[in-house]
């Protein structure tokens, strides 16, 4: 009689908790970095201001496609080696900014 090991990692078993943590509060931190770092990336207005209505307007968008984009593709490792790439990308222009 096979018993069943229970220190085993089953795929299955955390596959959706992993979407859901890739879907949740990575998505909405991701988010947060993207909108810290637009206006480096935003052209400034004709009165030399950056624009602050383009994070605010963009937000929904910029989350909803990270959001979607976590819980509709088929592969949990390029959802997350996409998002970290993104990440690291904004987080170098970030320090960027805020350096000077």
């Amino acid at each position: 009689m096979a018993t069943s090991d229970s220190r085993v990692w089953d795929r299955s078993r955390w596959q959706p908790w992993l979407r859901a943590l890739l879907a949740g509060p990575c998505a909405f931190a991701l988010t947060a970095l993207i909108l810290a770092v637009m206006p480096f990336w935003i052209p400034k207005g004709s009165g030399g201001v950056d624009h602050i209505a383009f994070p605010l307007f963009f937000m929904p968008a910029i989350w909803g496609v990270i959001f979607f984009y976590a819980l509709l593709d088929r592969s949990l490792g390029r959802v997350a080696i996409t998002m970290t790439v993104i990440a690291v990308i904004h987080a170098i222009a970030l320090r960027g900014m805020i350096a000077g």
